[in-house]
């Protein structure tokens, strides 16, 4: 018979620093990765990079990019790449992961601090999120600590300068740098609107996909919704995102522990059937 707490006995045994790849996994990975939330969480951070109008106009590239002409492709490519992240973090296998994803983007162009700016949303938004919406009964700081500590090894071995050493320091340095660069433009308006659209079309049926767009916008600060251009959702749908990502957390606390998840079995399933799709269409 499987052990129902095997994560939380596995957890109790690693280092959220020394053993960070592997704790962010089981944590983010398994315990938090149930696919519905992830795919939320993962397609929130990519919205927040398109209040930087440097960044918008890159992945938009006047309504030509992947991330509009093909959005379920191109979120479930990314969600991959994260699942290749926990599972291999900066060993050998993550260094060529990275290398290969430097290799497409280097004809890009891009700076240092738009580079800065994405991994951000990636080591601390679980964190601006956990707070906002439930507080101390939010993510542990270990867990946390985790994913701060996985995500800030790749920025190193991707050759990112500057980052700042602890959590409180690249979250100040992030809210900062949005303050100074963030802007409204169509294209990051477009891309956001795609993002929410996708999510809420992949796991709602339609009469309720124009609240679960709402819920997703709910997710992002309501300082940078005017910013984005996306609609403020109604105070009530608001307070049910906060009670849904509250809910969860404490749930996960109480409940056995799941199998191990996957997020490179979960959605390279689906990108397999996309590909399939448009070969038949």
């Amino acid at each position: 018979m499987r052990d129902l707490f095997w994560a939380r006995k596995e957890l109790a045994t690693l280092d959220p620093v020394q053993d960070a790849r592997r704790y962010a996994q089981l944590t983010f990975e398994t315990r938090y990765g149930l696919p519905i939330f992830i795919h939320a969480l993962f397609s929130v951070a990519f919205a927040y990079n398109m209040g930087d109008p440097r960044i918008a106009n890159v992945l938009y590239r006047e309504g030509t990019g992947t991330i509009i002409k093909n959005t379920r492709q191109r979120n479930f490519e990314t969600l991959v790449f994260f699942g290749l992240i926990y599972e291999h973090g900066d060993g050998p296998e993550g260094q060529r992961i990275i290398q290969r994803m430097q290799r497409i983007h280097t004809h890009f162009r891009i700076p240092n601090e738009l580079y800065l700016y994405t991994l951000a949303t990636l080591a601390c938004l679980p964190r601006r999120l956990s707070d906002r919406f439930a507080g101390a009964d939010g993510l542990s700081r270990d867990e946390l600590e985790s994913q701060f500590q996985l995500w800030l090894r790749v920025g190193k071995m991707m050759g990112i300068q500057d980052i700042p050493p602890t959590q409180e320091a690249y979250l100040a340095w992030m809210l900062d740098y949005e303050q100074k660069n963030f802007a409204y433009t169509p294209g990051g308006e477009a891309v956001v609107r795609a993002l929410a659209a996708e999510w809420a079309d992949y796991w709602f049926p339609k009469p309720l996909q124009g609240v679960a767009e709402n819920l997703f916008y709910a997710l992002i600060d309501p300082e940078l919704h005017e910013v984005l251009g996306i609609p403020k959702p109604p105070r009530w749908q608001s307070a049910l995102a906060g009670q849904l990502v509250k809910g969860f957390i404490k749930a996960v606390r109480v409940l056995p522990d799941v199998p191990e998840r996957s997020l490179i079995k979960t959605f390279s399933r689906n990108i397999d059937e996309l590909k399939l799709k448009a070969k038949l269409a």
